[in-house]
């Protein structure tokens, strides 16, 4: 009996233990896992809307510049469009602005047109499809391409809104992180000059991704150039000094936005003033 009794015990306890590492196996997460799930997620959204928050100070001997901006932003995928709206406080060259900023970005055949507006002033510009921008692309975390490999991943969860998140931290190339989020979103929306977009792809810069744990959706992303922007105006000689240079997106719903249309009004201004 007793015998009988060790067999059995044995038995459980070898179930139990492969069980424990069955589990310990698939339930690790990893960055390039995470990164996959996510992809496959956003395959089957139909929009999505964010909150964008940069802040930007920086300073050269002719120059001090300060730019903070509040903007919502809205995409849907099929067909790909944009809307962005919000403020910006501008201080450049002594003078202080408060506008209000608007942008339309949709599909019209194969050229993109590009609606910016501000303070109700519009125009109007086409160019060939580019990725990030207004209308991010839902594939977006395979434009970081090999440096996923680098990325890591935090010991604890995070919380975004109330929701436990995880958290994933690298480096990324400036033309990577372009491809993301354009280089309209990385130059202010036009308010902020930077050197030539050559030298911002060669970069690395610092990346954070929070993602969902219970959707495997992303939640939010910080961008942080600020050493980074430094380091290269030392190496081309430039006197400016970069106290911030950040930039934040806050995921807030996905498939909530039924279509985005350009008003006429906005189209008859515009073309106005061409």
């Amino acid at each position: 009996m007793k015998k009988q009794q060790g067999k059995r015990l044995l038995s459980i306890v070898m179930v139990l233990l492969c069980i424990s590492m069955l589990a310990g196996c698939s339930g690790k997460m990893t960055p390039k896992k995470i990164m996959k799930e996510v992809e496959e997620q956003l395959a089957k959204v139909t929009s999505f809307s964010n909150q964008v928050d940069m802040d930007i100070k920086m300073e050269s001997v002719v120059r001090y510049t300060k730019v903070t901006m509040d903007m919502n932003m809205e995409n849907t995928m099929k067909p790909k469009a944009g809307h962005a709206s919000g403020k910006a406080q501008v201080v450049m060259g002594g003078v202080n602005l408060e506008s209000d900023l608007e942008i339309y970005q949709v599909m019209d055949g194969k050229e993109q047109v590009t609606y910016s507006g501000m303070d109700g002033q519009w125009v109007k510009e086409q160019s060939h499809p580019t990725k990030g921008g207004i209308g991010l692309d839902q594939n977006f975390f395979s434009e970081m391409g090999e440096s996923i490999d680098s990325f890591q991943i935090a010991e604890q969860l995070v919380e975004v809104d109330g929701k436990p998140c995880y958290e994933m931290y690298g480096n990324v190339s400036g033309k990577e992180l372009m491809g993301v989020l354009g280089s309209q979103m990385i130059h202010g929306f036009g308010l902020v000059e930077l050197p030539d977009d050559s030298m911002i792809a060669k970069l690395k810069i610092p990346v954070i991704f929070d993602v969902y744990e219970e959707e495997m959706l992303p939640a939010r992303m910080l961008v942080d150039m600020t050493e980074v922007l430094n380091e290269l105006y030392d190496q081309i000689g430039e006197r400016v000094d970069v106290t911030h240079y950040e930039i934040k997106l806050q995921f807030q719903s996905y498939d909530q936005v039924k279509s985005i249309v350009v008003p006429e009004e906005i189209k008859a201004i515009a073309k106005g003033n061409e």
